[in-house]
């Protein structure tokens, strides 16, 4: 996995180093739930989870520099067969409460994207966001993303949620940059 570097932040591979700081926020009551997820219970749940990401090699741990601490993941999910064969891959990030409403998310998405499209080549990065969390959709808005689509996908409680959906094509990004 590539490392991706930011003028504030490095992306770079999980390691099993990271458990007690993703387990940090990972635990909290109100982080999970809105990126569709239930908050981890234990130590012992943090870890299988984060080994998984780390065995799937598509998740980054999003660190400040010069820190090496974890404070969120961003990854570039191949979500269908449809997609993979499209070369489509849906993006999905999580950050610590404490450092939302900074811009970090922004500053690592558009970086995410700039290795999807230029990197990888990809066809499309698509991105949703539950209705309920409006400082996810702002990030979408913010990185070019446009509007496709609502779907229903079951949360971690076991009911439905309702995502709206968005797509950014690599004509549309190679056609916003500067």
């Amino acid at each position: 996995m590539k490392t991706l570097i930011t003028k504030r932040l490095i992306l770079r591979a999980l390691r099993a180093t990271d458990l007690d700081a993703f387990n940090a926020y990972c635990q909290k009551p109100f982080i999970g739930p809105m990126a569709g997820w239930k908050p981890h219970e234990s130590l012992e749940e943090s870890l299988k989870i984060l080994q998984m990401m780390m065995k799937e090699n598509e998740v980054w741990g999003i660190t400040l520099k010069p820190d090496d601490v974890i404070i969120g993941t961003i990854g570039l999910h191949v979500r269908t067969v449809e997609n993979a064969l499209a070369h489509v891959r849906e993006i999905g990030y999580v950050l610590d409460d404490v450092h939302w409403g900074q811009g970090l998310m922004v500053e690592a998405v558009g970086r995410v994207l700039e290795h999807a499209f230029m990197d990888l080549e990809l066809e499309a990065v698509t991105c949703g966001h539950a209705q309920s969390n409006p400082q996810s959709k702002r990030v979408i808005e913010k990185t070019g993303f446009t509007y496709t689509h609502h779907e229903t996908r079951p949360h971690y409680d076991r009911t439905d949620i309702i995502i709206d959906m968005y797509q950014i094509t690599r004509d549309q990004y190679l056609g916003g940059r500067p």
